[in-house]
Parts: structure tokens; sequence; C-alpha cells
């Protein structure tokens, strides 16, 4: 007789994907099916593996994709049909996010399941505005109520409880009703120049907060257009702003990033550590090319006096092919034996580092990491006499090959690899964003709220010929492009680039955007 599979109650955190669990981000990459809500960031729905279903639940006031009673009947049903079944959900499970009524309808129809706990934003979302929940000698408890009472109702009968509580007041989905808030908390007795604040989008690249005392938040607050998703404190802590701007010139700043995870996972490190928020927009896959000569190459390797390498996912998959291949006389797996005294050239950090990780130093790396700087640069160490060997994207830059072949220097111009569109969030800039085509077989639901962007990176030309193609538009986002070849795919949509960094790497965008924020 067939055993249901298990169902896993996932808190994915308070909207940064980052603040995922372990646990979490390992059973959605494992799971046969992900059925989503409208809180948890869809940025996670990528740790899924390919084939797995994806199937938006998601609630929002007075719009409800599906009633709590169906989730849970389609909760016991999809556990019938896979082996393993997560349910994401905004914050953690069992913090009024209805994750106990879930557990029980399992119970119920014997559904074996497990609960795995995520990061509240009753908590985080404070802490990321620099409010402590606690503070000694100023707050030694908090309080957590929901601002949702029941249906037609007001707030819920134990908000007004806190009278005499002391401590902070933490209150959830509470940003339509802040001045019936603020009144309640004054009947009780609270004084009306308490510090109070509310955080819309807390941990997201677009978090705002707006301080003020429980006399004048609300008319703050609506003067501030602050809507939901919000969290409202109040206490002696909202007073507090616990953030060091140092050596943060990007504070505030919004980037939207179009690239593949390796790099787009890079350059978010980079521009979070300078203060500015980061989000994929829209995330490309890398895609081997077929029969163009890469099994050839090897063999020929000893032919070749020099081997450039213009990118480190060119370096990753040229020797992870290498070393998987055999050598023709010896049917032996090859090594980096079968380089011989090949010269090696690379641009930039990313590639020689990359290059490294195979325990490689590059013979040539350009002062500057362009394509002008590495083919000069190259033109001025070889001769006729030279063959070189370019392995790297199918739509790269034609700066080398044109400069090889003007100076009649033998070359191999190897394309071993496209990059594709994975998917494209449908919280992209612009007015005109709507879903790249295969992201709607992801189960992502229309009309979630467009994210808007200061700046929108691209770190490819076939990224931006996808950006377009999914119908999205940088809106009033400044453009930064990777390099020249970007910027005239960028072009050819009738966009200019308004940024084009120096050095071609994750490090030269978050410099050229310092620079254009400074200025």
């Amino acid at each position: 007789m067939k055993e249901p599979g298990w169902v896993y109650l996932v808190g994915a955190g308070p909207g940064d994907p980052g603040l995922i669990t372990a646990r979490g981000a390992f059973l959605l990459g494992c799971c046969d099916c992900i059925i989503y809500d409208h809180l948890a960031s869809e940025e996670l729905l990528a740790y899924g593996r390919q084939g797995c279903e994806r199937l938006y639940v998601g609630k929002q006031k007075g719009v409800h994709a599906k009633s709590q009673e169906e989730i849970n009947r389609l909760l016991v049903e999809k556990a019938w049909e896979h082996s393993a079944v997560v349910r994401l959900k905004g914050g953690d499970p069992y913090i009024f996010g209805r994750g106990g009524e879930e557990a029980l309808a399992l119970m119920a129809a014997g559904i074996p399941f497990e609960t795995v706990p995520g990061v509240t934003s009753a908590s985080a979302v404070l802490a990321a505005a620099g409010i402590p929940l606690t503070h000694r000698g100023v707050s030694r408890s908090f309080h957590v109520v929901t601002g949702h009472g029941e249906e037609g109702g007001g707030l819920p009968e134990d908000f007004y409880r806190l009278k005499g509580c002391g401590g902070t007041v933490v209150v959830l989905m509470g940003a339509s009703r802040l001045e019936e808030i603020c009144q309640g908390l004054k009947r009780q007795g609270w004084a009306a120049k308490t510090p109070a604040a509310v955080i819309q989008d807390g941990t997201l690249p677009a978090q705002r907060r707006i301080s003020g005392t429980l006399e004048d938040i609300g008319e703050k607050a609506k003067a501030a257009g602050i809507g939901a998703p919000a969290v409202f404190v109040a206490g002696e802590t909202a007073a507090f702003r616990l953030l060091s701007e140092a050596g943060r010139p990007l504070a505030g700043v919004r980037v939207g990033m179009v690239g593949t995870p390796w790099f787009t996972g890079r350059l978010k490190g980079l521009l979070e550590s300078k203060g500015a928020g980061a989000k994929e927009v829209c995330r490309m896959e890398l895609i081997p090319c077929r029969d163009t000569g890469v099994e050839e190459s090897f063999g020929k390797l000893s032919s070749y006096t020099w081997l450039v390498f213009t990118s480190g996912n060119g370096v990753r998959l040229y020797f992870d092919q290498l070393l998987e291949s055999r050598d023709w006389a010896s049917g032996r797996k090859r090594d980096l034996r079968s380089l011989g005294g090949i010269k090696i050239a690379a641009m930039g950090k990313g590639t020689s580092g990359a290059l490294k990780e195979y325990c490689i130093r590059a013979d040539y790396v350009p002062d500057a990491f362009n394509s002008e700087s590495l083919t000069e640069g190259l033109l001025a160490r070889l001769s006729t006499k030279d063959r070189v060997l370019i392995p790297r994207a199918g739509k790269g830059s034609r700066k080398l090959p044109d400069g090889l072949r003007k100076a009649g220097i033998p070359f191999f111009d190897l394309p071993l690899y496209q990059l594709r569109p994975a998917f494209a969030w449908g919280g992209a800039p612009g007015a005109g964003a709507s879903l790249w085509p295969g992201a709607k077989g992801l189960g992502m639901a229309e009309g979630k709220g467009r994210q808007e962007y200061d700046f929108l990176v691209f770190a490819s030309a076939s990224g931006v010929d996808a950006f377009f193609s999914a119908g999205l538009s940088p809106g009033n986002a400044k453009v930064c492009c990777i390099g020249e070849a970007t910027a005239l795919a960028l072009a050819s949509h009738g966009f200019r680039a308004d940024g084009i960094p120096k050095e071609a790497s994750a490090e030269g965008i978050v410099e050229e955007i310092t620079r254009m924020v400074s200025h």
C-alpha cells in the first residue's frame, strides 16, 4: 500500500532570502513540490530543483488565492502525490502564520510532517532597522500582537491587555490600523510621547523606517505612504538607531541585478558591504555549447602558445571539461600537465581568481580589466609565430578576435558556453514589467508588487536580451553595464548605459555605482 510523503512546514524568514535557515534551504533543494505564500521571497523558489512543482497560495488583505481550508486540503493531496512537499511560509510558521492549523490538518489526515522554524519579522525587521527588542536598563520584556482581529471586528482582544505591561510592543500586520493602534495604547495609559516607529518592507532593499511618537507616528506614516507589509513598534527602544554608517557610501541604494548566480552572488555581497540592497531581477544560466571543437582543442593544446580567458565562467567550464576528457593516445584522463608550456592570460581579478582555483597563476593580467586593455597588452606580447586559443562566451566582445586578425596572429575563437534566462522575477522595475514566460511554469503570481530600483546592472549582452524579451523595462533606474559589448546590446533595445566600469568585474561595478551616487 502506498505511503504518503512528508510535508515540511518551512519558515521563509522576514523577506530577505538570505535569512532562511540552512535546513529550510536544504529542503527546498530536494523536495518535489513547493507550496508558497505571498510573504515568501520569490528568490527562494530558485532553490527548487528542475521539475519541482511550485504552487502559489498567497493571501493578502482582501485577496486570497486560496482559502485556508483549501490550502489544508492541498497539502494533504500533494503529500499523496509526492514524497516531499515544502509548505513555504513567511516568517515563522507558528507566529501568526496559521501553521498550527495546517499541522492539525496534516495530523488529522495521518500525513507525516516536520516544522522548520523561521526567523520572525517581529525581531528581524526591528534589528534590520536598528531597533533592539530589549535593552538593559530600558526594556526588559517585549510583547508581540497581531493587528488583525476577528472578521469584521477591530483589534484583537489581547491588544487591550497591554496596559502597564511596559517593555516593547510589536504589532504585526497592522499597517492599515496605525491610528487605531496608537489611540488604543494611549487609552491604556501609554504616554503620548512614547517613542514609536513603523518599518515597511523590512530586511529588503526597499526597507523604509518612519520614526515618531504615539502622538504623531500615524500621521507621519500616512504622509510617507507607508503600507503593508509593515511592522509597528512602541516603547523606549523604538528611539534607538543601532546602525553603523561607517564605510557605507551606498546606504539605502537599491540595485537590481541580471546575471548568473555566481556573478550576482559575489556582486550582492560587495554591494551589501557598502550598505546597498541588491536583488536578482533576471537570473541567467550557463549552457555549454555543443560540437564547437572543445574536445578537439584538448587534443591540440600543444599547438597553442597562449590560452586566453575572459571570464571566470569560461575558466571553470573549460578546465572542468579538460579534467574529465581522455587523452586519445593513452586513454587516461587529462590533467593540468596537458597545458605544457602554454602561457595563460586572464581579464580581471575574477578570471585570474578562478584560475587559482585550479592552482594556475596567469602569465598576464591587464592593468585595466576590459577587452581593450587585454587586446592591447596581448598584441604587445605576441607575434605572428604565436597561436592563440580563446575559450569564452558565444556572445563575447569582438575586440580581441578582431585585434588578433588585424595583426595577423593565428587564433581559434572557441565558443564555450551561452547564457540563457532561467527566469525573471515579477518584481522587476518599470511600469511595463511582466514575467519571463518560463516563470509562469514556476507558479509565480501575476500582480505581486513591483520592486523599484535605483540602479540596474547587466553582466552580459545575453542578459540584456533576456531582460527585454521578458517585456521588462529599466524604468527610472540608472543602468550600469559590465562592458562595451553589454552596452551595445542595451543600445540595440533603445537604451543608453549610464555607467560602464573601468574594470569589467563585480568590484568594478561597485566602484562605478559608488562614483555615480557620489555625483
